[in-house]
């Protein structure tokens, strides 16, 4: 509806005076009228007048106010539209009440009632029940039922452990036992799959899993291919120090016992162990524990509201910033890992960087392509995988033969010690090192991005897709960043130890702390890159698209009780939806579609 009034504020409230809404004028140089569920806005420098809100509020609106301002003029066409626009809306909406079966509303307008599937990844010695807690009242708020799966109920209980140390070494040395025997590192995660449907006991409902808690990369690779992007995992962060704490305090562990429960369950060296720093990478939600509670109940309703399709979330800089780190990573050719950075100034990202072998000139290699053949190629002898050999896992066998050798030709160990004297020294900190790697690290590569271009990095932040090693934190450091953000459960580096007088561990992030010119180093928190796409794109994510205004401009509402969730688990397989999508069409091809 296009409409104007040229007069004064004061001439416009005496012609509306009429209807006994609300004027709100705190707003410079907009004018508000409030009617029920509608709002009218006038705009004083142009005169423009526009309307929104829901339901009948609105339509009086725009069916009263041409009316009383202008009396003396024909508005009936003016009216007409509006009804029309609201018979219009009126009429999709019974066309869409008539898509009934799941499978149908999957494809057209979306289901609100699907199960989900929640991992709970954390360190021991994390209090999760601070997070379970308000995410079961949370999920019980849009309308589910909730299911504990606890990962240790399917492992065999113990005889008799009257100390919480021997119940927490139990299972983690029965969970270990059970990966071995099976020859499957995603055992537990089966194990769990089989709780979840003895717990559904028939038809799906709407109903959510909260599976605690994941320690191996495998389990959460095995959840996601059967439940796939109705699967999520949430990684719940403290600080070793807090979870040490706890363990002596709480669980009454001795010192010795905190730091052996601790240590194993960081990264076993053997495959069947857990490995909870590798799977921490793997979630799609983090969570830092600070002075109080708000911050985890606000942001478990965040990701709540955003795997419910709420269409005016978007992202913080901390969750773009780290995802453009994870997107840096992707172009690493290291064979061990990918590890990405990005520094970033006053809001804007001022350089990125992945881990791999430098190239004169400057940089890192890239894959190029030939402009006559147009193949993607690599630069022969460039990046690790073209010398069929990491240089750094060489040396370090290396120096492990040689010790060894030097200690056998000197008698200090016998022969038949041999095979121990080996694995010991593989497990040792030897294999830590990396100085051996034609690699550069991601963090470096994009301090030199800077120096190569001039940019300073005085006061800058960086983001991490990993905790920085001691090697990088001190060029960090010394070139002037202010503030680091890594990605990180166990930090393995002895950057906090070397450089405790230059290196604060910011962990307790609503805890205000003074100005004291430390390079502060923080835990990041919110939507992890994974399922950033998923979670804020309006259509580029795997899941339904996002619609924020109606076909008449006014914004979508949303309500949490109706609201579809965006990846939403689908108790049939691709097939059968295929067949209720041809079922709609032979439904719908002679008749008003139910799509928008």
């Amino acid at each position: 509806m296009s409409l104007k009034f040229t007069g004064t504020y004061e001439e416009l409230k005496q012609k509306l005076g009429s209807l006994t809404g609300t004027w709100d004028d705190s707003q410079t140089g907009k004018k508000v009228l409030r009617f029920d569920e509608g709002v009218m806005n006038w705009y004083e420098s142009t005169g423009t007048i526009q309307f929104q809100g829901k339901g009948g509020g609105k339509a009086r609106l725009e069916a009263e106010v041409p009316k009383l301002l202008y009396p003396e003029e024909n508005t009936d066409s003016l009216i007409a539209t509006a009804v029309a626009s609201v018979n219009a809306s009126a009429t999709l909406t019974v066309t869409k009440a008539t898509v009934e079966s799941l499978e149908q509303r999957f494809l057209t307008t979306g289901i609100n009632e699907g199960e989900l599937v929640i991992g709970i990844v954390s360190a021991v010695g994390t209090e999760s029940t601070r997070v379970i807690g308000p995410l079961t009242d949370r999920l019980k708020g849009f309308g589910y039922t909730v299911e504990d799966i606890r990962v240790s109920s399917i492992l065999p209980a113990p005889a008799s452990a009257s100390r919480e140390y021997d119940r927490i070494k139990h299972y983690m040395c029965e969970g270990d036992k059970l990966r071995e025997l099976s020859k499957n590192n995603a055992i537990l995660a089966a194990g769990v799959a089989q709780q979840i449907a003895q717990k559904r006991g028939g038809a799906p409902t709407k109903k959510a899993y909260i599976v605690n808690s994941l320690k191996h990369p495998r389990e959460v690779e095995f959840l996601r291919k059967v439940y796939g992007d109705g699967f999520y995992l949430i990684g719940i962060h403290a600080d070793v120090k807090r979870r040490h704490r706890f363990l002596t305090e709480d669980k009454s562990c001795t010192q010795e016992q905190a730091h052996e429960l601790i240590k194993i369950d960081e990264d076993e060296s053997f495959d069947h162990g857990q490995k909870t720093r590798d799977t921490y990478h793997l979630a799609d939600f983090f969570l830092n524990f600070g002075n109080n509670d708000d911050p985890i109940k606000n942001g478990l309703q965040r990701f709540l509201e955003l795997i419910f399709s709420h269409p005016y979330k978007n992202p913080t800089f901390d969750e773009f910033a780290m995802f453009m780190a994870f997107n840096s990573s992707v172009r690493s050719g290291d064979l061990s890992r990918q590890v990405g950075a990005v520094i970033s100034r006053e809001r804007q990202i001022i350089a990125t960087g992945a881990n791999d072998v430098p190239q004169s000139g400057g940089g890192l290699y890239w894959a190029e392509m030939d402009p006559e053949t147009g193949k993607v190629i690599d630069r022969p002898d460039g990046k690790d995988y073209t010398r069929e050999v990491d240089s750094n896992k060489e040396t370090q066998a290396s120096i492990i033969n040689e010790i060894a050798r030097t200690l056998l030709a000197e008698g200090v160990v016998t022969s038949e010690k041999e095979l121990d004297l080996a694995r010991l020294l593989k497990e040792s900190k030897i294999s830590d090192l990396t100085e051996f790697g034609r690699i550069v690290h991601a963090e470096m590569d994009a301090l030199l991005s800077c120096s190569r271009a001039g940019i300073p990095t005085v006061g800058s932040t960086l983001y991490c897709t990993t905790f920085p090693c001691h090697n990088c934190a001190k060029h960090i450091i010394a070139s002037g960043i202010s503030r680091v953000v890594y990605v990180e459960p166990y930090p393995k580096s002895r950057a906090l130890e070397f450089h405790s007088e230059a290196i604060e561990l910011k962990s307790e992030l609503n805890t205000a702390t003074a100005d004291n010119g430390l390079v502060k180093f923080e835990p990041f928190v919110g939507v992890g890159p994974r399922r950033f796409l998923d979670l804020f794109s309006m259509s580029l994510g795997s899941g339904s698209k996002l619609r924020r205004k109606n076909n008449d401009g006014s914004t979508v509402d949303w309500d949490k009780v109706i609201a579809p969730i965006r990846t939403p688990l689908i108790p049939k397989s691709y097939l059968e939806i295929e067949a209720a999508a041809g079922g709609i069409w032979n439904e719908n091809s002679n008749a008003t579609p139910p799509f928008e």
